[in-house]
């Protein structure tokens, strides 16, 4: 399992456990002032000045690159940090936030300017009822008089549209602000997510899934939709079998390739359970 799961949920899933949603640990001003401090600071053009460091850095000896990633990946488990989690596991999660709120994607405003990208969840933090959360929100979209930027939703909505945006090929992932707070719910693809544009220069700000994708192989037809939904080239195809190839290796278990599957012939298993994938995170 994943250091999470070991350090906040007691050799279980550690997403599971109720009191990381609890309105307790979002009482801690410290946790709100920074959730503030978040919002604001990912503005106009993060993504392309934090794109220029990545750049910059890929001239430095990897060795030192990969010192420097190691320190930044080790403060960000403790401040904001996400996992990938498939749908079945999102359906429990999302009995244990208290509230479920559809925001504007702060990443998707960084990369395209856009104020109107509805791509986010926010567990548990209803801005409705944290002014200063509020304020933060209002102050980085600016929305205009008549625009609603905070969307309730009841769980059926909620998966809903996570089921939508499956067939989008969006990842889903769940995010701390504090660890182990969890508040956010993001749904991501690798051109506009933060996250992942710092995964493709090999710093990891999230964990890989607790499961990992196989396929049946009698079941493939070879059609090869599952090749356009991954978002970490995980899946090939396999000429001289005629059907789809999974790497264990690069697969984050997010399941979103299933939803592209008319054959139901991809499935999850516990990456504890896959000699190649089981350690990897």
């Amino acid at each position: 399992m994943c250091q999470f799961c070991h350090q906040h949920g007691e050799g279980k899933k550690w997403y599971l456990k109720a009191e990381h949603y609890s309105q307790d640990l979002l009482s801690d001003l410290r946790r709100r002032t920074f959730i503030k401090d978040f919002i604001v600071d990912v503005g106009d053009g993060h993504a392309e000045q934090l794109e220029k460091k990545f750049h910059f850095g890929m001239q430095a000896p990897a060795w030192l690159r990969q010192t420097y990633y190691w320190f930044t990946e080790r403060s960000y488990r403790r401040d904001h940090y996400g996992q990938v989690v498939p749908l079945e596991d999102l359906d429990k999660v999302l009995d244990l936030a208290s509230s479920i709120v559809r925001i504007p994607c702060i990443c998707r405003k960084s990369s395209t300017g856009k104020n109107d990208a509805r791509y986010c969840f926010g567990l548990s933090i209803d801005p409705e009822k944290f002014l200063d959360i509020k304020e933060a929100f209002l102050e980085t979209f600016r929305p205009g008089p008549e625009v609603d930027l905070f969307e309730h939703l009841s769980k059926a909505e909620a998966l809903d549209l996570l089921q939508a945006y499956e067939k989008e090929s969006l990842i889903h992932s769940l995010w701390t602000f504090k660890t182990p707070f969890i508040g956010g719910l993001c749904n991501c693809d690798r051109a506009d997510c933060l996250a992942l544009l710092s995964d493709r220069y090999g710093l990891r700000l999230f964990f890989r899934a607790e499961y990992v994708a196989q396929t049946t192989g009698e079941n493939c037809s070879g059609c090869r939709s599952c090749l356009a939904a991954c978002q970490f080239g995980a899946i090939s195809f396999a000429a001289a079998r005629k059907m789809a190839f999974i790497d264990p290796l690069r697969c984050y278990g997010c399941g979103v390739c299933r939803s592209h599957c008319e054959q139901h012939a991809i499935h999850l298993i516990p990456r504890t359970h896959h000699p190649l994938a089981r350690r990897l995170w």
